[in-house]
């Protein structure tokens, strides 16, 4: 009988090695990755330690508030991944993978009604998170591959709170990864992951638009304000069949040119 050796887990900290191929130009490592002490971590402080919440914590202190940018799109936290069905990713000590529904994604849900989580152990998948909000069942795609550690207990009886604080209290899920590397290369980060938060406001204005297009009842007659651009509450006026169709195309389909993602330096 051939020995497996070590289980896939205790192999992530080798392999996510390669992870350090995968650093976009202009952007640095963590110290704590360089000296070893996490597998993999981008630093978005300019060094600027005392100052940043990771080191903070990992030196036993209570984590800021994460840094964040603007787009059109709604806020990013510089120092996560981004699925283009809006589910972020954050690598952690020990080569956890926290999950969670970015701005963009909470802000077309609208007031979350309840969320489905899965249980701890268990591996995830498209249908493993789902979420109720707009009357419409919505299932998540999990950023990465792998397995439930632990489970956000109080986003169970508090759903909003993905509304409120979609990068914090609003976190779903701690996974502990499979395949890692190969997941990180199919995400959006920095400069890649702002431009890509402002081409979905365009591609909600034209989901919008095609779906009010292809009804004829005169009374659903809606304009998008100047600019092209909708803002989210025009969701709140949309009849629910198109509600629902705009929310499945935003959360379990992409139309974003997949080079794109790799362009990270534009």
């Amino acid at each position: 009988m051939i020995a497996l050796g070590k289980n896939l887990f205790e192999r992530i900290p080798e392999r996510l090695d390669k992870c350090r191929k995968i650093v976009p130009d202009g952007e640095k490592e963590c110290v704590w990755a360089e000296a070893g002490v996490v597998p993999y971590k981008l630093c978005d402080s300019h060094y600027d330690c005392s100052n940043c919440s990771f080191d903070i914590v990992m030196r036993g202190g209570k984590e800021l508030i994460p840094r964040r940018t603007l787009s059109r799109g709604g806020k990013l936290c510089t120092h996560r991944f981004y699925h283009h069905c809006h589910t972020w990713a954050q690598v952690e000590a020990k080569a956890f993978i926290r999950v969670g529904i970015d701005d963009f994604g909470q802000n077309i849900l609208g007031p979350i009604e309840e969320i489905c989580l899965p249980l701890r152990d268990e591996k995830v998948g498209k249908k493993s998170i789902r979420i109720k909000a707009r009357n419409t069942i919505i299932p998540l795609t999990p950023p990465v591959d792998g397995y439930v550690e632990e489970v956000n207990e109080e986003i169970i009886n508090q759903p909003q709170l993905a509304n409120s604080s979609p990068y914090e209290r609003g976190w779903l899920v701690l996974l502990r990864p499979t395949r890692l590397v190969r997941n990180l290369r199919h995400l959006f980060y920095g400069a890649a992951a702002i431009q890509w938060f402002d081409l979905e406001m365009f591609r909600l204005a034209a989901l919008i638009s095609s779906q009010l297009n292809a009804r004829k009842d005169e009374e659903l007659f809606m304009t998008l304000p100047d600019g092209g651009l909708p803002d989210f509450d025009i969701l709140n006026k949309l009849p629910p069949d198109i509600t629902k169709k705009v929310l499945e195309q935003c959360f379990l389909y992409s139309h974003t040119n997949d080079k794109f993602k790799e362009a990270s330096n534009l």
